[in-house]
């Protein structure tokens, strides 16, 4: 889910930023990458836009830079590991006037798209330009909508993207920033979601507020309509409306690649452990996972009856598309400690159903908080207390448990990006980032891949020390598991597969390691021929570890590998007037075939269903005795010895 933001306003704090940063040194090992240096310093960059990463890895950051003293919008793509250099989108005639509410989102192949609007007399215009895969510039700008009103009013739109490049927007019109028939400090207007289709876009065709007459909170930052694209191109979008009291409520939509929406549904209830919320639902957050799944989470004002003093994090999931569930949020559950603790600041979520990850501050700490739709955990305190005001943290889930976090820590004039990488097994890795010029960093948005990965954009220091930056987060591969034969294995070679190692960043090479021994490394495919006369005899323990561009590991789910190409052991022994015949397998080979085991004992007499036996005979004589001797794997040795029976 894109992470779009706008320059918020440096606040004065005390923490020391240079302890924040020798407590946050990087690891050995970690992933977290360098800090680039996008663009500036300079005075002309005016804020951040936002960040975007597909799940192959590739992405991007968007912002806003005066040229010939008009705002412009400009963006960086995030392709091959690496930041290329910025590039103008908003180019063309129709381009002239001043550009603003830049977004942004990516799609698989380095394809990223951006919307933004253009100032243009009594009514703006939002328009967007598409980075195709391979691409050195941005095509020319396409419609939105070429009716969004006075945009200074806050159309804050908000753009989301499948791998496979279906974009959705969503965005405000305000029709009335002094409505009568609301209460003080709130606006009419519509919420509106156009998808793409090809080059051009297409208008759900009604505002997808669920009563665009009902009115809605003065718009900022933390109160923008949200979207998030699965990766069938169907979309859910939240916003924040007022209720038939005109309380702030969030609410939510499925919208469907078929221009259908699904009906609006009330995400933060009127009712919280069994006591009315009179106070106003506001600084939410949605993310919206691979399968339609989605959680929002918000900040839940308190009121007379409450039940709570401080502003409480709550949140709520919808479950995936396919669920019989998947109609309506579930019910809404507390993200804090309970209504005695710290106040909480505004909420970031990601989804990865049923899992889910959500961050806020609170009181100076960023808490983030894992859970499924079964039960939550306890907050877990992330950051180093290094600053007062972290701002809304950027958190990224991936399915296999690996995490990303970003926010802001500032002291005075100076400022570090506190990236956190998580792994699947819990192990975490930090960084302290700064761009060159250092300063105050105002801004921080964060995307990811669902694998783990994120990339990170920010904004920093003031005036003519005025910098973009970015860094990316680059998580293991994703454990995976490996196919062998279910018989056992008699050839001279045997054909092993196994499933890729979903991972985002870089590429993936693996090696095989057959009972703690690498039998071969460096490769690129999914699967390999190994020669069994290199193996011993027995059940092997099969292991694939990949291995990323950072040098990463993740061993795969172990296998077993039954090899057996040796022939069981035939033994005849004459002792008077008998004969006994017994066969045995190799110690840990596959075993004798007791069905498939016969013997002939030249007197006409036969055996077989056993792995040993006696034959007595009638009469004395030359005899001679046949054995046909087979293990499980097929291995077959035919035994004849001539026995003299006195």
């Amino acid at each position: 889910m894109p992470r779009q933001t706008a320059l918020l306003n440096s606040i004065g704090v005390t923490a020391a930023v240079l302890a924040a940063a020798a407590a946050w040194a990087p690891a050995a090992g970690a992933a977290i990458g360098d800090v680039a240096a996008i663009d500036g310093p300079s005075a002309d960059i005016r804020e951040l836009g936002g960040t975007a990463m597909a799940a192959d890895g590739t992405g991007g950051v968007v912002y806003r830079k005066d040229v010939d003293g008009r705002p412009h919008i400009f963006a960086a793509q995030f392709l091959d590991g690496k930041w290329g250099a910025p590039r103008r989108v908003d180019n063309g005639d129709n381009q002239r006037f001043e550009s603003s509410w830049p977004a942004i989102a990516a799609g698989n192949g380095g394809r990223l798209m951006v919307v933004w609007v253009q100032e243009f007399g009594a009514s703006d215009r939002m328009f967007s330009a598409m980075l195709q895969p391979g691409a050195r510039r941005f095509e020319a700008p396409v419609p939105v909508d070429l009716q969004v009103g006075d945009s200074s009013a806050g159309t804050w739109p908000y753009l989301s993207m499948s791998p496979g490049g279906q974009a959705w927007v969503v965005y405000r019109v305000v029709t009335d920033t002094q409505p009568s028939s609301v209460p003080p400090g709130n606006v009419l207007g519509e919420f509106r979601a156009a998808r793409s289709v090809g080059l051009t876009w297409t208008s759900m065709g009604a505002p997808i507020n669920r009563n665009a007459a009902s009115g809605q909170p003065t718009p900022s930052a933390q109160n923008r309509p949200r979207i998030g694209v699965d990766q069938f191109g169907n979309a859910v979008a939240a916003w924040q409306e007022l209720d038939n009291d005109f309380i702030p409520r969030i609410y939510a939509r499925r919208l469907f690649t078929s221009g259908q929406p699904g009906i609006a549904l009330q995400v933060s209830p009127a009712t919280f452990a069994d006591k009315p919320q009179s106070g106003g639902a506001d600084q939410f957050d949605l993310g919206v996972g691979r399968y339609g799944d989605a959680v929002v989470g918000w900040r839940q004002q308190p009121a007379d009856g409450s039940g709570f003093p401080r502003p409480r994090a709550l949140a709520a999931q919808l479950p995936l598309v396919y669920s019989e569930k998947a109609a309506k949020f579930g019910d809404a559950r507390a993200l804090d400690s309970g209504p005695d603790g710290p106040s909480a600041g505004p909420v970031s979520v990601s989804s990865s159903d049923p899992d889910l990850l959500a961050g806020y501050p609170a009181n100076g700490a960023i808490l983030t908080v894992d859970g499924s739709d079964a039960a939550l955990e306890v907050p877990e305190r992330v950051d180093a207390g290094a600053s007062p005001d972290p701002g809304m943290p950027g958190v990224e889930l991936g399915a296999s448990g690996a995490a990303a976090f970003a926010w802001r820590s500032n002291s005075g004039n100076r400022g570090t990006v506190a990236v956190r990488e998580r792994r699947s097994d819990g192990v975490a890795s930090d960084r302290a980032l700064s761009a060159p010029r250092g300063g105050q960093v105002d801004d921080v948005a964060l995307d990811g891949s669902g694998l783990g990965d994120a990339l990170v954009g920010f904004s920093q220091g003031a005036g003519a020390g005025r910098q973009i930056g970015g860094t990316f987060v680059n998580a293991p591969p994703d454990v995976f598991n490996v196919q062998t034969p279910l018989s056992w294995v008699r050839s001279s070679k045997v054909d092993l597969e196994w499933d890729p190692s979903a991972h985002a960043i870089g590429g993936v090479t693996y090696s095989v390691v057959i009972d703690d021994d690498t039998v071969a490394d460096g490769l690129k495919a999914t699967k390999a021929t190994l020669a069994t006369k290199e193996l011993d005899d027995g059940k092997r323990t099969v292991t694939i570890i990949a291995t990323d561009s950072a040098g990463q590991e993740t061993t795969s789910v172990e296998a077993t590998l039954k090899v057996d190409r040796r022939a069981p052991q035939v033994k005849v022994t004459a002792r008077g007037r008998s004969v006994r015949v017994s066969v045995r397998d190799n110690k840990g080979a596959s075993g004798v075939n007791r069905e498939a085991t016969r013997a002939s004992f030249g007197d006409g007499a036969r055996a077989a269903g056993s792995k040993a036996g006696t034959h007595f005979y009638g009469r004395p004589g030359r005899y001679r005795v046949r054995v046909q001797a087979v293990d499980a794997a097929g291995n077959r040795r035919a035994v004849t010895r001539t026995v003299v029976i006195r």
